[in-house]
Formats: structure tokens, sequence, C-alpha cells
């Protein structure tokens, strides 16, 4: 029984921790990537964009952007051919807390003038 228990435990604190919502993020600042995306993660419970962008020095930077929940952008006719390999994009993220080179997703333009924008509506303002 205590195992069974101590399961139960352990599968609600993972499923907590993958549905954080914003905490982790600097909801309250945005920054803007311009790079190259080397994969689109279409997962659940997120999907993840990660790119490379060249910073102020010419050196490389590996970025990560959490997007929005895949049922959410099901919805919305994303899918996993929705970005692809090679395609250069914008991203406006929220920065992450813990990681240098990390944020939450908030919008991604193609080169195309397509923007892809993730509507967040517990952070009460206009994407």
């Amino acid at each position: 029984m205590r195992t069974l228990l101590l399961l139960g435990v352990v599968a609600l604190a993972a499923d907590v921790a993958a549905h954080h919502g914003s905490s982790e993020y600097h909801v309250d600042r945005e920054i803007t990537v311009t790079g190259v995306v080397q994969q689109w993660r279409w997962t659940n419970p997120h999907t993840w964009i990660y790119i490379t962008a060249t910073d102020t020095s010419t050196r490389t930077v590996k970025w990560s952007g959490e997007g929005p929940p895949l049922s959410w952008a099901q919805q919305r006719g994303w899918s996993d051919a929705t970005l692809r390999a090679g395609e250069q994009v914008t991203v406006v993220m929220y920065p992450s807390r813990r990681e240098p080179n990390a944020g939450l997703v908030k919008r991604i333009r193609r080169m195309n003038g397509e923007v892809l924008v993730v509507s967040r509506p517990w952070l009460n303002e206009q994407n």
C-alpha cells in the first residue's frame, strides 16, 4: 500500500512539474532571438523550438523555446510540419529564470511574414 501511495505522489509531482504555467519565466520582459531552426519538437505536453543564433561577437548560441501545449497547437492547425529545420525565424520569448538561453515562446515570425502567436490568457495581455 505504501509503495502504491508513493508511486501516486511521484506521478502527481511529475505532472505538476510538466504543467508549471509561466512561473519559471520572467513574464514581465521579453527577448527576441533571430536564428535558424535546428529542431521543432512536436511533443506532449508542450512543443519546443530549438534554434541556433549568432550573438554580437559572431559566436553561435543555441536557444530553446517552450512552445504551446500540443492540444492547443493542434486546435489552431499547427502540426509537426509547422516549422522545419533550416528555416530562419525570429522568436519572441519570456526569458527563463534558470536557463540563460531559453524562454517561453510568445510568438514566432517566419521569414515569409507569417506570425505564429501563442496565447496565454493567464498573463492577461495582448500578444
